[in-house]
């Protein structure tokens, strides 16, 4: 049985997307995407800010770096994915990332909406 995961962003890129090429030709676009979470305590409410890392492929990759620019609202849809790997002194690192299935790019100026996919 495969198992779920399914992750729902809301938020607004940090810097502009950047698209590479793998030895294979495949076109991966890698961005930031900054989500504020309020929530209620009980002396008022607080906001805080979460920096979600984006992995898009192929065809969607080539669309996000032609059209997203920093500081434009974005919905993602994906999979959570975690890199582990050891660093140059030997310590055990992590990183989780989002791998994008679904873009909607949320602020267009005089295109209101579209959906790439």
């Amino acid at each position: 049985m495969k198992n779920l995961s399914l992750t729902v962003l809301d938020g607004y890129l940090t810097s502009d997307p950047e698209l590479k090429k793998t030895q294979n030709g495949k076109s991966v676009t890698n961005f930031t995407v900054a989500v504020n979470h309020n929530y209620k305590r009980s002396d008022g409410e607080e906001s805080e800010v979460s920096y979600m890392d984006i992995e898009v492929w192929e065809k969607l990759a080539e669309v996000c770096s032609e059209y997203l620019k920093k500081g434009k609202k974005v919905t993602i849809v994906g999979q959570l994915k975690q890199d582990r790997w050891k660093n140059q002194e030997g310590h055990s690192r992590s990183k989780v990332k989002v791998i994008a299935d679904e873009v909607r790019f949320d602020s267009f100026g005089e295109r209101k909406e579209k959906e790439a996919a």
